[in-house]
Order: structure tokens, then sequence, then C-alpha cells
């Protein structure tokens, strides 16, 4: 008992230092043995993956509770950072992105505590640090835009190809006829209870679910069938369904609150099982996200005028830059506009989003040696006092 009195006050001091951190938009932060990965954002967009990670690290046992799923959601990981680099790309900002990485054998971080680490006080540290993680980035959209969305993004396994869009509804729900699922007693029940009566674009509950400008219905317009949606309003009895889990419970409107919650799980093949089809979905999806919270949120252009102010207290101004060859093998030439505001701090990230190289440069031309690097896709970050810049490279060999 006093040793289980004593991990829950660490916990507890734990907690609170990451919360008194400052975070600023397009850094990422990490959590005890770096298990549980931040990236602070400027949007009122928060997207986690809980079931992605692959690290098995001996320190935690493998959750032996009745009932425990082990199963990862394949390359989930993969596709959450490449939502990122996308959304940025579309909007010019950030997403909140919220990353587990340590396998769903050692911690599954959309259950609850109990569930979730099976006692053991690693994974309860890793647990609290993913949640605590959310809790700041919530806090932070709010008091930026003081209301808007979260995605728990998930891998599925089930025959039919498409995205399911969970809402907190089952199948029987959705069954029902627009005028019964309208009714109050569902919209209660809703992960997106706060949009019903909250939308500019006054849409009612089974618009926002399934009519054409519902985001299932902009998933099949951009090519990635989904239900519910206008074109699939629901899921037959005789097929499977995700409703929405732990974290769409906890962090949807449904408990109250401004951000509303969803969760999409995304089928293999088409989306999640190559690199050329995830980049085509995170590029589809940041052009969702941006008309969607446009649609319903906050107006036309709304987020693109007022993000781009937030990444420091000054105003940032757009970096050119010219990176040559690409791809590389052993040095990159670095060229910036000459209006510089030096020191410039470089980062180098790799597809997982570890930082591979940190440097400090004054001039606008500069040379980095990559020849340490493995074959890959990188993620180079230049930042100054009032300019940033991201931009992706291939090292060959």
């Amino acid at each position: 008992m006093k040793l289980r009195i004593y991990h829950i006050l660490l916990l507890l001091l734990f907690s609170n230092y990451l919360f008194s951190q400052e975070y600023i938009a397009g850094e990422t932060y990490f959590g005890d043995h770096d298990y549980i990965e931040y990236k602070a954002g400027n949007l009122p967009i928060i997207i986690s993956a809980p079931h992605g990670g692959s690290i098995l690290p001996d320190n935690i046992p493998d959750r032996n509770c009745s009932g425990c799923v082990y199963v990862q959601d394949a390359y989930t990981e993969n596709l959450i950072r490449q939502i990122y680099n996308a959304i940025y790309e579309e909007i010019g900002c950030y997403p909140h992105i919220i990353i587990n990485r340590l396998h769903r054998k050692k911690l599954d971080a959309n259950r609850d505590i109990e569930e979730a680490a099976d006692g053991n006080p690693i994974a309860e540290k890793a647990w609290y640090d993913y949640h605590n993680f959310i809790q700041i980035a919530r806090d932070t959209l709010l008091k930026q835009y003081g209301k808007g969305i979260y995605i728990d993004l998930h891998g599925h396994g089930h025959s039919i190809q498409r995205l399911e869009l969970g809402y907190l509804l089952n199948k029987s729900n959705l069954q029902l006829p627009d005028a019964t699922l309208n009714g109050n007693n569902y919209i209660q029940k809703a992960s997106i209870k706060n949009l019903v009566f909250n939308n500019i674009s006054n849409s009612g509950f089974s618009d926002l679910i399934r009519g054409d400008k519902s985001l299932g219905e902009m998933f099949e317009q951009e090519g990635f069938p989904a239900v519910p949606s206008l074109t699939q309003p629901y899921p037959k009895d005789n097929e499977k369904y995700f409703t929405g889990g732990y974290n769409t419970k906890r962090y949807g409107s449904n408990n109250g609150g401004t951000i509303d919650a969803v969760q999409i799980e995304c089928n293999r093949k088409g989306v999640r099982d190559s690199y050329n089809n995830r980049e085509a979905f995170s590029k589809s999806i940041a052009i969702i996200l941006k008309e969607y919270l446009e649609t319903h949120y906050f107006g036309e252009e709304f987020i693109s005028n007022n993000c781009s102010l937030m990444l420091t207290d000054d105003i940032v101004e757009p970096l050119a830059i010219k990176i040559f060859p690409v791809p590389v093998v052993n040095r990159l030439n670095i060229v910036l506009n000459r209006k510089v505001y030096s020191p410039y701090n470089i980062t180098i990230y790799n597809d997982l989003g570890k930082p591979v190289f940190n440097g400090v440069y004054s001039h606008y031309r500069f040379t980095i040696p990559v020849d340490f690097l493995p074959k890959g896709i990188f993620l180079l970050n230049i930042r100054s006092s009032k300019t940033y810049r991201s931009i992706k490279f291939i090292k060959n060999f």
C-alpha cells in the first residue's frame, strides 16, 4: 500500500511538471522514457494514435488482464506523422499530435488506466503522460479558439475497406430514420453534441452525421469510402463497425465542453498499406479538416488567417529555402533568402519523429553533413526568432 501511494505521488509530480512547461507550436516533446510523444500545435485540431506503437521494453511486462487486446493498429504511427506534415503543408500551421510509441502489449492508451497499464507503474506513468498531453493540447486549443475537434486515429481489420467514423452511436442508432435519430436522447450521447447545438452551417444532427457536408461524405468525395456518410448512411447488421472507445467518450462533447470528438478507424488497403497511400490519405484529410472546420465551426479562412499568428509572440514571416541535391547522399546544401533573422536552429527528424541532428547556423548559405543518416525520408526544420520552415528530403545510400 505504501509503495502504491508513492507511485501515485510520483505520477502527480510528473503531471505537474508537464503542465508547468511552455509548449511551442511545431516543437516535439516526450514523456518519461520517450514512450509518449507530443507535437504541439496551434490549430483547433487534436489527433491521437493510441495503438500504433512498436516499442517493447523489457522494463514493462506484457499486459495480462482478462479480455486484453494486444493487436497493433499497423502503420497508424506512420500515418499520423504524415497527416501532421500534410496539415502543415495545406494550412501552414500545426495540429496537436499525441502518439503512444509503446506496443499495445505494454500499454493500451484507449482504455482506463487499470486495463491500459495492468498495474505496472512504468506503464501507468506512460498512460498519464499520454492523457496529460491530450489535456495540455485541449487547454491550448480552448485558449486560442474556444472550440475544435479531437480525432482518435485507429486502424481496423474488417473485410469492408472503408473508413469507420465513430460518434458513440451504434449500428442500431445509425439505422434509424433521420427524424428518429434527431431525437434529443441520441444527440445527448453523441461525441459531437456541442457541434449539433453550435454549428454555423445550421445543420441538424443527422446532417452532421451523414449529410452532404458530414465528415464521412467529405471523405467519400475525396475517394475514401466512409460510414456513416450520405453515400453509406449506416453499417448493416452483418457488417462490423466501431462506435468509438474510451478516448472518444472521455474527450468528446458528450460529457460537456466545446471540443467534439470522432474515432476514425482506417482501413488497411488503400489507406494504411503503403507510404504512397498514406500520403494520399493524409493530403485528403488535411483538405477535409480545413473545410469541415470552416464549414461548421469558424467560417471561411478563419483558421489559416489566425493560426499563423500563433507560432510566436511576433508575426512569423515566410522563409524562402532551397535545398540540394535531392535525393542527398553525403552533404545537404541549404540556401535561405538573404533577409535573415539569424541565428537559425536546425533540427532533422527521422520518420519516427525523433531528432537525429541539431545545429545552429548564422549565414544564409550553409551545408549539413548527412552521411551518417540511413537511407530514408527525413524532415528538416529551420527556426529563428521570426521565421520557421519545415521541408522533407530523401537520403539515399
